[in-house]
């Protein structure tokens, strides 16, 4: 009977994958996106942000995609379940940016956050990005380990190359620098 359970669970989860899509962002996801990033930030444990605080999110098409950046999402039965984005800030360098993963989606059985992250490191690769950056708040433990197990090195935000906006005023910085494996 546990053999059964097992078996119906992992089938389950094996169709669900079969559901789950990373693609790039379409207008038609923004509102969703701003939820997930939104619901995502706001979990109680850091201060409240809003679209005020990161208004890139109003209008990703032209923060991510003009400039030689890119922006994907995950859907599962096409509704948005995952973000990631990259800003070119030229020369060489990007700013990884909104990379949020429903958290039913998070680690065992989907991995999504690891196949997000993966989308973004070809599209770096394919594009001759020498660095990437990225802000967290310095709460978000499980965020610190993803990076630096990725190779990314906690900097000051003195040190950063470019000086970005990020909707925290207690963050840490992280650098990844090329050439990406």
């Amino acid at each position: 009977m546990a053999i059964a359970i097992n078996s119906t669970t992992f089938t389950e989860s094996k169709e669900r994958m079969n559901m789950i899509e990373i693609r790039l962002f379409e207008e038609a996801d923004r509102d969703e996106v701003i939820a997930l990033v939104l619901s995502c930030q706001n979990d109680g444990t850091r201060p409240a942000v809003s679209v005020d605080d990161q208004p890139e999110l109003l209008c990703i098409r032209g923060k991510y995609f003009s400039d030689g950046g890119c922006f994907w999402v995950a859907t599962d039965h096409g509704h948005v379940i995952g973000s990631i984005g990259l800003m070119n800030c030229g020369n060489g360098t990007g700013i990884l940016k909104k990379f949020f993963v429903n958290q039913a989606y998070r680690g065992e059985p989907y991995h999504l956050g690891r196949k997000l992250y993966a989308e973004l490191l070809t599209f770096a690769k394919q594009h001759a990005f020498q660095a990437l950056l990225l802000d967290t708040p310095k709460n978000t433990e499980r965020a610190h380990k993803f990076y630096e197990k990725s190779g990314f090195v906690k900097i000051c935000e003195v040190d950063l190359p470019v000086h970005f906006d990020h909707p925290y005023k207690d963050c840490d910085f992280f650098q990844l620098t090329g050439p990406f494996i």
